[in-house]
Formats: structure tokens, sequence, C-alpha cells
């Protein structure tokens, strides 16, 4: 490590003393302050400063003093080179600078001045006189081992020339033959500025300018070779000086053109990846060791309705809560075992849970050293949902030949019981106690044999005669039959349809029977009384059918027209872990309930290729959501 520069400061300011401090130590520097002429060559000798800034008016001895005494004393002689800076307040025409200069003063300020300013002054004349040492040093190297410097230059591994003070090329070493192939002699004699590509010269023209000012550059430039090639090297043009005027200028360029191949391909090799993760369809995220989040792709950001700029560079465990955050990333797993075909339910922005199926592998770079995780997933909610539909329509159908079965073996029994029961009827007197029994017995028969019709209506559904109806038209129908009803519940009845809506392709039977089925839940729902909506509205879905043991169900591919049919209650709602079992047959939470009303709605509407699904709240009421065919 390169030592700090050490600055003494001679001033009889003691305030210009402090700020000196705080300036140059701010800078990096160490600082070392004198308030008179004597001390500070005191100074001089003690802490050896390598530059020495120093105020021009003081007692005892001003700054002229001073400097000739640093230079010109032999007490003083291993120092008379340590640049020295002159402050003053006085204007420029009042102090004669020319001696000051010409016995090799490094620069002279005029207070006041900003700070950034002398740090500026400080860090060239520092350069500068880096620069002159390095100069004088290589031209005392050059005087006394000439032969054995240019052997050194010719044979260097770097592309080195020289050109004089307009930039042309005076000199340039055998490396350019193995470099480009060019000689020597094709390039003396011209200007750099011509040897480069026409697009870089104008940065050759810009360093040049700058060496003749006293000021190297490190500059990129191309340079075509003999087989018309493009070469990529990076250059440094010094300035070189003799009695401080420029002699010429060095350049030292090196051949990065393999470096620059293995950088873009790098780099065109790190975009290919990064448009694959970006556009891949599942998720991608990767977290460092600190659980951080590092990479968050275009189909995680979809998937859960979050974006990157929000979550990266952000803790897992802050964005994903409830426990989400170790099931997808455990905090005790030291061992960095790889997991695959794991399931969750995660939550999206919009408070919706989503089922995801997600990977988990380490992250490790060539020396297999752990830097993080990745996490791949991909939204199986779809799947999901198909798989619960096809279990239901599995266990309808498997249902549906077992009370179908059940129901023909039953009926001819009760059709028995009840004829006797009504003969014995007949018999009985109409006081006699017994006669109650009797009724009681064929009430419980008409029971059974409306129960059994609807297992034959769920069992045996006949296929949908399909016409195109009014949705309103259809809901008429059945508002009319229920009309005492809901005026029996105090339920208000509301209903919103749009000019344009198109009509629906059903059986109009079936569907009033769904209708009838949903709005009598509803008033049940309702003992309180309240209000029931009943909307519509037309819309696209993706819908496409396909066959399982002769069922249909669905999955997302293009939009088709249906209407779609809104029945809201404020009722009491259904309990969310209702939801997945609220349409398979004999599940009911009424005390008397069948639990079949429900399954035969959801088959008619499947029927029909349209859908139905819920939202409920628990005490703010429930929602039912038809999508029926139309005509499209």
């Amino acid at each position: 490590m390169s030592r700090r520069k050490k600055i003494l400061l001679i001033d009889d300011d003691s305030d210009m003393v402090d700020i000196g401090r705080i300036i140059i130590k701010r800078a990096g520097f160490k600082f070392v302050p004198a308030a008179t002429g004597g001390e500070g060559l005191a100074k001089v000798i003690a802490e050896e400063p390598d530059l020495i800034i120093l105020d021009y008016m003081m007692p005892e001895m001003n700054g002229l003093e001073f400097f000739n005494e640093l230079k010109q004393n032999p007490e003083y002689s291993l120092y008379k080179d340590t640049p020295v800076i002159v402050l003053t307040a006085h204007e420029d025409e009042q102090i004669d600078q020319t001696p000051l200069f010409e016995s090799g003063l490094a620069a002279f300020l005029i207070k006041p001045f900003g700070h950034r300013e002398l740090i500026n002054v400080v860090e060239n004349v520092l350069m500068m006189t880096e620069i002159r040492r390095k100069n004088a040093e290589l031209k005392e190297e050059v005087k006394q081992t000439k032969y054995r410097y240019r052997d050194l230059i010719e044979n260097a591994n770097d592309l080195i020339f020289m050109l004089d003070n307009n930039g042309k090329i005076n000199f340039v070493n055998r490396r350019l033959n193995d470099i480009t192939g060019f000689k020597q002699q094709e390039w003396l004699d011209h200007f750099l500025e011509d040897i480069v590509i026409p697009q870089d010269k104008q940065i050759v023209e810009e360093a040049i300018f700058e060496a003749k000012h006293g000021n190297p550059s490190q500059v990129q430039i191309r340079i075509r070779d003999q087989q018309n090639m493009i070469r990529y090297f990076s250059a440094n043009i010094n300035p070189l000086t003799e009695n401080k005027k420029l002699s010429g200028m060095v350049g030292i360029a090196r051949d990065v053109t393999e470096k620059y191949n293995l950088e873009s391909k790098i780099a065109n090799l790190e975009s290919f990846t990064q448009s694959i993760v970006t556009s891949m369809g599942s998720g991608l995220i990767t977290v460092d060791r600190e659980r951080h989040i590092t990479f968050f792709n275009t189909a995680a950001e979809e998937i859960l309705g979050l974006r990157a700029k929000d979550v990266l560079h952000r803790s897992i465990d802050d964005i994903f809560k409830n426990g989400e955050n170790t099931t997808l990333l455990p905090k005790k797993d030291q061992n960095h075992d790889p997991v695959f075909g794991q399931e969750m339910e995660i939550s999206n922005t919009a408070g919706n849970k989503v089922h995801i199926g997600f990977s988990r592998t380490p992250w490790l770079d060539r020396a297999d050293h752990f830097l993080g995780t990745i996490i791949t997933f991909r939204d199986i909610s779809e799947s999901k949902r198909m798989q619960i539909e096809m279990v239901r329509m599995d266990r309808l159908a498997s249902l549906g030949i077992l009370a179908a079965g059940l129901a023909h073996e039953i009926r001819n029994p009760l059709a028995g019981i009840k004829t006797m029961a009504q003969a014995l009827e007949e018999e009985v007197a109409d006081d006699d106690p017994q006669l109650e029994y009797l009724h009681r017995i064929i009430r419980q028969v008409n029971r059974l044999d409306e129960l059994l019709k609807a297992f034959f209506s769920y069992a045996r559904p006949r296929p949908p005669i399909k016409k195109l109806h009014q949705v309103q038209d259809i809901i008429h129908e059945v508002s009319v039959l229920l009309a005492k009803r809901l005026l029996a519940k105090k339920v208000a009845f509301k209903e919103f349809y749009p000019k344009n809506l198109k009509p629906v392709l059903v059986d109009l039977n079936q569907i009033q029977q769904v209708f009838l089925n949903l709005i009598i839940n509803a008033l049940e729902a309702m003992p309180k009384g309240g209000e029931l909506t009943i909307s519509a509205k037309n819309i696209k879905a993706r819908t496409v059918r396909i066959e399982r043991r002769g069922r249909s169900y669905r999955k997302p591919q293009e939009k088709l027209p249906f209407v779609e049919v809104s029945i809201t209650d404020t009722g009491i709602g259904i309990k969310p872990e209702h939801f997945e079992c609220i349409f398979d047959p004999f599940f009911t939470t009424k005390p008397r309930g069948v639990g079949l009303g429900l399954s035969i709605v959801y088959r008619i509407i499947e029927e029909h290729g349209g859908e139905i699904t819920i939202d409920s709240e628990i005490g703010k009421g429930s929602t039912f959501t038809i999508l029926l065919p139309t005509e499209g």
C-alpha cells in the first residue's frame, strides 16, 4: 500500500491553519502545521514533507526568504526539490512572481480560494512532481543505459511509440509487427490520428491536446491490422518535457483484443441468458446468502403481482409473510440441498391465494462456493382447479349411477307402502287416533318420492334442448313464482340488465330450475330479510371443452362470448372451507337438506358449456356467478 502524502502548511494565521488542517486531512493527506518560516524549515528536516504550502506574508521571514533559504542553503539540499505552493492575499501585480517560478515554485494561489481549488492545485502539483521525478529518473537512466533501455523497449510485450509535438510518430518498437503485421517504417512519419480508425480520431486528437498541455491520458483506441481486422488497444499517452518544455509524447498501448472479444462474448451470453430467464414462463427468483432478492423475472412479476424494482435487494422475509418465506426458503437449511416438485399457496398483491409448484436449488460459483438460492416456480392454480373439478365430476358420475340404481329399487316398494297406507286410511274412522300414523306414513312416502325425483334428475339428466332466450325473461318467470315468498321473507328484489344484453342459448326449463334453486337458497340465507340483486352483462371468457370419461372440462385457450349473471344476497354467507365442496352431491349445511340442489345446478351449467363460481363473506352475503353461452 502506498503511503499517504505529507503536506506542511506554514502560516501565521491560526484560523488559516485550522481551515487548512480540515481541508488537507479530508483529502486524505497527512497534515503538518508551522506558524513561522523558521519553524517551517525545522519541520522540513524533521518531517520530510512531500509538499509545502507557504503563506507569502509572514513575520520574521516572508515567503520569498523562506523559498530562497530552502533552495540555496546547503543544510536543506536534500529537500530543495520539495514542491512549494505560495499563498497570498495580495494581488498579482503587488508581488513579483517571476523570481519565485524561476527558482522552482510549483504554484501561486491568491486568497481567498475554495477548498476544492486548493486540493486540485495540491493534487496537480503532486502529480506533476511525480511525473517530473519519473521523467528525470528515466532521462538519467536513458543516458546511462541507452542501448539496454532501447532493447528493453523493442522487446516489450506492449506497443511503445513516441510522437513529436504535433502527434507524428517518430519511433515505434518491434512489437508493432507482431501485433499488426506492419513494419516499423510503415508507421513512421504518420500522424497517430491517421493510424486509428476514423471513429477514434477525435479521441486521439483530445489525448494529444492534453499531452501538449502536460496532462497524461488513457484512451481506448482501435487500429486495423495488415489483414484489415480491427484490434483493440488500451493506450496511455504521456507528455515528455525537456527544460520544462514539451519535447514530445510517449505512448504505451496494450493489445486487449482477446480480452475485448472475451468480454463481448460474456456480455452476449449474459444478455442471452437474461433474455431467456426474463421471457421464460416460469417464475425465477434468486436470493443471496443474506436472504436478499437479487433477481426477479417477468413471470414472477405476473404470477405474484409484484414489481421487480419493488423487491430487488430486499429480504425475502419482508416480501413474503405468514410462513410463506420459510416454506419457500427455510432459514435453517444449512445443507443447501436441492428440493423439487413442492407445492404451496402464496398470496399475491391482490390478496388472492395462488397455488404454485416450486423447486429450490443452491446457487454455486465455479469453485462450488455457496452464493445463494435459485427458486423456480409456476402457477398451478388452474391445474389444481381442474383436478378438483375432475374429482368432483368423477364423484358426481359415480354417485349418479348409484343414486339411479337405488332410486329404481326403492320406488317400487314405496309405491306399495303408499297404496296400502291409503287403503287403510279409507277403512279407519275419522276419529280413530291411529289415523294420524297413516297420515305420517303417507307424508314420509311422498317426501321419499320427491327425493327420488331429485335423484333421477341428478343421475339421469336429459340433454338440454337449447334455444335462444333472454336472461331477463327467464328470471321474470322464476321471480313470479317466488313473489309471495320474497314478500314474506321481507327481501327486496333488484334487477340490472344492459340494453344490449345478448340472448343465451339454453334449455329454458333447466335454466329456470337453476335460477329457482339459487334464489331459494338465497332466501333461506336471509332469515331476517335483506336484499337480493340479479345483474347480467356481456363478457368474453377463455373456455375450451375437453373430454374425460364422457364428461366435459375446460382449459384456457380462446375467448368466447358469454352472458355473466350474478346473483347476490345479503345473507349469512358461506364459510371459505365449504367453497370446494359446496357443489358436491349430498353436501349440505341445512338440518333437513338433501344436498342435491347445487349439485344439480352445477351439472346443468356444465351440460350447457357454462361455468358457475361462488364468492362469499361471512355476515355480508354471497354471490353466485354464472356464465351462459350466447349465440356468438
